[in-house]
């Protein structure tokens, strides 16, 4: 796609002296500057807001991050986010996610940081994900008019040292505070019945196929969702399969059945909202595409590094355990991570988390598992997913799980994370780069099975 018709008629329009750089397809800023050879703060970003007046765009930093407070007071109103699913109507010639930071040319007032005026050339996405567009400081003001500026945006990388301030208005819970609280099982269920039993009947060597099916049985949902994924297009099964016992003998196997119904049953035990980019939609959506692609590349490791199938895909399933304890626990705090993701999306999750609660999803999800005293491996990959330096103690599941993240996010799906597959990972793994990604092309050749899958366990 080239630049939008609204885009290129404008800057003609205006006579405008620009250049354009063309670059692979990319999904995110972060990527778009590392296709250019470029620092990402050398981009600018729109966010579009809403009140009562109307809407507004805010123009910043790629690399820095929105202050809604510090915005609302200098322009002395009461802003939200305009969910996403309102952009598309407003920037209905750009591809999603992409929104060029000329508000004239979309009739909008506009706000810039004024950080800006240090940037003596400004780069900018023109609504699409494969080109920038550059032109001087002085050029781009003068597209944009008119405009009110002042400081409400601070450069992400100052979060790991340094609150903004921006909720004093929530009570600060510490790493302390917050694992207590899930060591005491404040406002959290304990262990799900059916995944007690499953647990239980893991620890069986004796344990067959027909016991594993009466302990699904009893949740007639789980049931159903096991039965779907034995009959989805994922395992190429030719036939039907309408019955638990036949799913678990002829099609998915024991060990992977037990741990599929043991990763549904926990992450139905935690409700969450259900929109935004760290809600239940999106959790689910990312878990299963991942598990599955963990799966598939646990298959690829030499058979003395091979983790069991089942094991592997529950690594995937869970990884994200804690971002449901933060949901289900510190609703407040969960409102404002959400929202603050959303308006920085360059920003990493894990500098997010620290930022808001002290602590991370990795951390919370292990101190969990550990409480209902899931495996070690389970523990140890929740734990590590994020950190492709961990090389200890079943360091296989946490690199699985980091590689396979990594991969998907090179088409667009999950969180923003450090960009690149780490070489280092690879090699000590046995893997090869191009062999990730093409199973991971492969995988989402499938999407729309393991995409209704995840709408279904969302429900």
């Amino acid at each position: 796609m080239g630049i939008p018709v609204q885009i290129r008629a404008y800057l003609d329009r205006r006579q405008s002296d620009y250049q354009v750089l063309a670059h692979r397809r990319t999904t995110t800023l972060t990527q778009a500057a590392e296709a250019c050879e470029m620092p990402l703060n050398r981009l600018v970003r729109a966010v579009i807001l809403v009140d009562g007046q109307g809407l507004l765009m805010a123009v910043l930093p790629a690399g820095h991050v929105l202050d809604f407070d510090a915005l609302c007071s200098l322009l002395h109103r009461n802003l939200e986010l305009v969910p996403g699913s309102q952009l598309a109507a407003i920037f209905d010639d750009c591809e999603p996610g992409s929104y060029p930071p000329l508000a004239r040319a979309y009739g909008l007032d506009v706000v810039v940081d004024s950080a800006l005026d240090d940037m003596e050339v400004i780069t900018f996405e023109p609504g699409t994900h494969t080109s920038l567009i550059q032109m001087s400081r002085e050029h781009y003001y003068d597209l944009l008019g008119d405009v009110v500026s002042g400081r409400f945006s601070t450069p992400s990388v100052t979060l790991r040292n340094d609150r903004l301030g921006l909720l004093d208005v929530v009570e600060q819970f510490t790493p302390a505070r917050v694992k207590r609280d899930i060591e005491e099982f404040h406002e959290l269920p304990a262990l799900p019945a059916t995944a007690a039993q499953i647990l239980q009947l893991a620890a069986d060597p004796m344990a067959n196929a027909r016991q594993l099916a009466d302990i699904i049985e009893q949740d007639p949902g789980l049931a159903a969702q096991v039965l779907r994924y034995a009959n989805s297009s994922l395992y190429g099964y030719a036939g039907s399969i309408n019955n638990l016992q036949t799913a678990i003998a002829r099609v998915l196997g024991f060990e992977f059945v037990l741990n599929l119904a043991l990763g549904f049953s926990i992450g139905k035990a935690l409700r969450i909202p259900q929109d935004g980019p760290f809600g239940l939609d999106a959790f689910w959506q990312h878990s299963v595409c991942s598990a599955r692609l963990v799966e598939t590349l646990a298959q690829y490791l030499p058979v003395r590094q091979r983790p069991p199938r089942g094991t592997a895909y529950l690594a995937g399933l869970l990884q994200n355990l804690g971002r449901l304890v933060l949901g289900h626990t510190f609703q407040p705090e969960f409102f404002i991570l959400n929202r603050f993701a959303e308006a920085n999306p360059e920003m990493h999750t894990c500098d997010l988390e620290k930022h808001v609660l002290g602590v991370t999803h990795d951390q919370i999800g292990a101190w969990l598992m550990e409480t209902w005293g899931l495996p070690e491996e389970l523990v140890v990959a929740v734990r590590y997913h994020h950190d492709e330096g961990y090389w200890d103690k079943h360091a296989t599941y946490p690199q699985l799980v980091l590689i396979a993240n990594r991969a998907l996010a090179e088409y667009g799906l999950g969180e923003t994370d450090r960009a690149g597959i780490p070489a280092f990972s690879l090699e000590m793994l046995g893997l090869g780069e191009q062999q990730v990604l093409d199973a991971t092309a492969r995988l989402l050749e499938n999407k729309d099975d393991l995409y209704d899958l995840a709408r279904r366990l969302a429900a």
